[in-house]
């Protein structure tokens, strides 16, 4: 088994890659309280799955049990791994200490996360300038240096935001330049071959244009291999979201359904996510006012004409907003005939981007329809409230292409077969 350590670890997306019999999962460090209890939910789930009794599970994920009372069921060596705590100088000796304690935690083989990206982002980058002397978020990524320094993995996998390829810093040097230098010359037995490449999930399977940045660095001691040109043998078409969603049920504005419908899943979906063992959930659906609803019959209207409609070109008694001229794009349905465009956090804010692309439900997609979108398998129960499974689902990292990532590494760093 190869020991890992999962850091700035969000819902786990990245994390649900490396869920298989190949990887043992030492610990998760995650500020969020809510995201947290995702990691503890999941990693729960694969321990009763390991046990053949899932009942608990289910019964938890319908309401019939408390999230204490379906934990007192979980050993604490399962619901330990996750810290819920924030990396800081003053935090580092305690998460060490913690993933020490750990069984097998002498050898780490390999460590992967990503720190927060809000920083880096394009998106209010001009806003993010005026706190850009005081923002510790910039220099996150040292900290993740800290655990390659002290545990000395074989590999490591840092993804983060496509603004990072542009972000300048204090000095006005291009950071990641800055921190390529950086993760090259780490201070441990070895250095590590850097290999920094800009992903599009849609070219894997992922349902979603989603542009990510990822750094993949390994040993320069072991056999030596280019990480990103292999990743293409993996490489395949992602099911249209009508496709994707062909088999979940149909609902209005402020719904709930957590039944399937009667229609046949699509092979990726039979393949992929869908659990004919758990019970669907989280297929809720945020209540929209009646001119917002007005707005969604007019946008995805437009949106099968391959047409996006802008603020601006609204009936004038829909526009409520003073600054017609800001945000055009405010109003946005998904693509049913091809994919998605990029699911972020700020869905969990409200749906007006994401609008369900079948007119007559007239409504912005659910929690498990963005899930789905970025290919969390249905099975996965996202903590503690609507709002922030929306924000942890648009932060991740696609599971599928998570696997992909492992399945890279256990052929060409270990040559393992998948």
């Amino acid at each position: 088994m190869l020991n890992i350590i999962d850091l700035f670890s969000g819902a786990g997306g990245l994390t649900e890659g490396f869920r298989n019999n190949s990887f043992n999962l030492l610990a998760h460090v995650e500020m969020d309280e809510a995201t947290s209890k995702t990691l503890k939910i999941r990693d729960a789930y694969y321990y009763l799955k390991s046990t053949g009794n899932l009942t608990k599970y289910c019964s938890y994920i319908e309401g019939k049990i408390s999230y204490d009372e379906f934990l007192a069921e979980i050993p604490e060596e399962i619901a330990g791994k996750v810290m819920n705590i924030t990396i800081s100088e003053e935090t580092l000796p305690e998460i060490f200490r913690k993933i020490d304690s750990q069984p097998d935690s002498n050898t780490v083989h390999g460590i992967i996360g990503g720190p927060p990206c809000q920083a880096y982002s394009t998106i209010g980058r001009a806003r993010n300038e005026k706190i850009k002397e005081s923002d510790e978020r910039i220099y996150l990524y040292k900290y993740y240096l800290k655990f390659l320094e002290k545990y000395n993995p074989d590999f490591f996998v840092f993804e983060n935001v496509k603004g990072l390829i542009s972000f300048k810093d204090l000095d006005g040097y291009n950071l990641l330049d800055k921190i390529k230098y950086e993760f090259t010359n780490v201070i441990s037995i070895n250095h590590y071959h850097i290999q920094i490449k800009l992903i599009n999930c849609a070219d894997f399977g992922v349902p979603q244009v989603r542009e990510r940045l990822f750094i993949f660095g390994y040993k320069t001691s072991m056999q030596k291999f280019d990480f990103f040109k292999s990743l293409e043998q993996f490489q395949e078409k992602p099911p249209i979201i009508k496709e994707l969603f062909k088999d979940l049920p149909k609902l209005k504005s402020g719904e709930t359904k957590n039944t399937y419908s009667s229609l046949l899943p699509s092979e990726y979906v039979s393949k992929n996510l869908r659990n004919v063992e758990i019970p669907l959930t989280q297929n809720i659906c945020r209540p929209n006012n009646e001119n917002d609803l007005k707005i969604y019959n007019i946008v995805a209207n437009e949106r099968i004409k391959n047409r996006n409609v802008k603020y601006s070109d609204l009936p004038s008694e829909l526009i409520t907003h003073k600054k017609s001229d800001i945000f055009l794009d405010r109003f946005k349905a998904v693509n049913g005939n091809g994919f998605s465009h990029t699911v972020v956090a700020h869905i969990s804010k409200d749906g007006h981007y994401y609008i369900h692309p079948d007119v007559s439900q007239n409504r912005s997609i659910t929690v498990r329809e963005a899930a789905r979108i970025q290919t969390f398998p249905d099975d996965f129960y996202f903590e503690s409230s609507r709002t922030a499974a929306f924000k942890q689902i648009g932060n991740a990292v696609p599971p599928h292409f998570s696997k992909i990532i492992s399945q890279n590494i256990l052929e060409n760093l270990y040559a393992y077969d998948r």
